[in-house]
């Protein structure tokens, strides 16, 4: 759990907006990162949730996921979405969560193949947004889902 507490101080201290809307890592098992964020701060004029905010916990989920990656594989680089299309199939009627994808392991060998040789990459990631309990165990339908492109630049090996 070290790791995800670090990186949520990271998150707060480099995406101000995330602390004020209370994004909080739940979870992370090396293939998808589960963020969530209740409604209160994140909601529209209607009292469902704001289709920015619902964007921003999804995009932080993929852009997370592709940064605790990196790390997992020893690397460091300038991780930046490049595109991002959502969704929203539902209205965000209550607390809400985003589970962040990696692609198949074909995807993720191009990706990684690309940082070794390139020192950069791309990567699609996909994200689905629940109401609810945050969990990555779900056959719920999402009520929003992200395709994002993402770019890392400048890859090479972490120094700690």
């Amino acid at each position: 759990m070290a790791q995800l507490e670090r990186f949520q101080r990271r998150i707060h201290e480099v995406i101000p907006v995330a602390r004020h809307m209370e994004v909080r890592l739940e979870d992370y098992n090396g293939r998808q990162l589960l963020v969530s964020a209740p409604l209160a701060p994140n909601h529209n004029h209607q009292g469902t949730g704001f289709g920015g905010s619902i964007y921003s916990v999804a995009v932080v989920a993929a852009w997370g996921l592709a940064e605790l990656v990196l790390e997992d594989w020893q690397l460091t680089g300038q991780v930046v979405v490049q595109q991002g299309a959502i969704d929203y199939s539902e209205p965000v009627t209550g607390d809400f969560y985003a589970i962040g994808e990696l692609p198949d392991e074909a995807g993720v060998a191009r990706f990684r193949k690309s940082l070794a040789r390139h020192g950069k990459g791309r990567i699609t990631i996909r994200t689905q947004v629940y109401c609810g309990h945050p969990r990555l165990a779900t056959d719920d339908r999402p009520v929003a889902t992200l395709e994002g492109r993402f770019v890392v630049q400048d890859a090479g090996p972490l120094v700690r």
